[in-house]
């Protein structure tokens, strides 16, 4: 029987075809993130403290200069549309019923709520508030109809609106009594949330707490608990909040401090009733931070010194301000100063690279590189 003799070059060629060939494989079956993918990036930088997501593909941003935006396909493609008679409007709230069924809130005197049903194609204004001492600061939906629009105190009384026809027409309720000096942030929108058949708010200012009601068909009989998060100064409190399971995450700080890490998280078991001593030992390091949400895997944090996330322990995703944070039901959408929208990415490299290659298509004259 003869041998065959592969000649040296062939042995060669042979090998680094089978080592790049498992370099590849490595690489491509590799798993990574969490990382921010940015998405998009307005023209005209504007700030988008607006942020909603639905039905895995569907997310809303709301923007200074009344500046309203929406994809259909999770982000990779948006329409945006400055909304009639409103340039001067900062949406700091905006929610998504579904691919067509869109509300956009403003934030400051006058006050507005803008509804549209078919995509975009026409607006109406639904709601309308003059009075210099108005500024809605949240929107919480808790089913397709009902829903709970609220504001700075009014007259003593946090200001709360209640829909009941999915917010085609609006009427003011009884909201939460208010602490002299207690006030709430639009910085993201999630100082109102809902868990746990629990709507709740959380305050800053000269005092932080979190007022919460089980019933949610009217909003009626609140009560409050003090938060122990820096308090005491206009710029300091609770701004967003986060039902997870057992858990509550409620993050702020001082939004003038920045870097300041002092006060700035709060984590309840609710199991238990007490602080959550272990995770609490995580977040000491957290700057100001105006948002949190979670997607089953991690914890995400925001704020204007970037993005983190929490497994066991905390991580710096990314060093992009960012002001808010949503979760689609299967992706994480984040949005903020200069126009800026992203999505939170992990998963497999072979995966990250087809998402950026097709953001990179669909945006060619959006002057978005990766």
């Amino acid at each position: 029987m003869t041998k065959k003799i592969f000649p040296a070059t062939v042995l060669a060629v042979i090998l680094l075809a089978v080592l790049f060939g498992d370099l590849f494989n490595s690489t491509t079956d590799k798993s990574i993130g969490p990382v921010l993918v940015p998405l998009y990036e307005h023209p005209q930088q504007v700030s988008f403290r607006g942020l909603h997501a639905t039905d895995d593909s569907v997310v809303v941003v709301g923007g200074s200069d009344g500046v309203f935006g929406f994809s259909t396909d999770a982000g990779e493609q948006w329409v945006f549309q400055t909304l009639p008679q409103a340039a001067e409007c900062q949406f700091r709230s905006v929610w998504a019923h579904n691919h067509k069924t869109f509300l956009a809130v403003s934030a400051g005197a006058p006050s507005y709520i803008y509804l549209t049903e078919d995509g975009g194609n026409t607006w109406s204004r639904v709601f309308e508030d003059s009075a210099q001492a108005t500024f809605l600061d949240g929107i919480q939906f808790v089913n397709d109809t009902l829903g709970y629009i609220y504001g700075d105190p009014v007259d003593g009384y946090f200001k709360l609106l209640r829909t009941a026809d999915g917010g085609k027409s609006w009427n003011e309720v009884q909201g939460p009594e208010a602490i002299d000096g207690e006030v709430s942030f639009a910085a993201s929108g999630s100082a109102i949330a809902l868990g746990n058949n629990m709507l709740s708010i959380v305050t800053g200012g000269t005092v932080s707490r979190l007022h919460v009601t089980m019933d949610l068909l009217l909003a009626d009989g609140w009560t409050a608990s003090p938060i122990e998060m820096a308090q005491g100064l206009p710029s300091q409190g609770a701004f967003a909040h986060y039902w997870s399971g057992d858990k509550l995450f409620i993050v702020g700080g001082d939004y003038m401090r920045e870097k300041d890490t002092t006060g700035t998280a709060l984590v309840v078991d609710l199991s238990t009733g007490q602080d959550d001593h272990m995770t609490n030992r995580e977040l000491q390091n957290l700057p100001y931070t105006s948002d949190v949400c979670g997607d089953g895997d991690y914890i995400y944090f925001t704020g204007t010194k970037g993005m983190r996330y929490l497994d066991s322990t905390l991580h710096v995703m990314d060093t992009t301000a960012m002001h808010t944070l949503a979760y689609s039901g299967k992706f994480v959408f984040s949005s903020g100063p200069k126009g800026r929208i992203g999505r939170v990415f992990h998963g497999k490299f072979e995966d990250l690279t087809k998402l950026k290659k097709t953001i990179n298509s669909k945006n060619r004259d959006k002057q978005i590189n990766f």
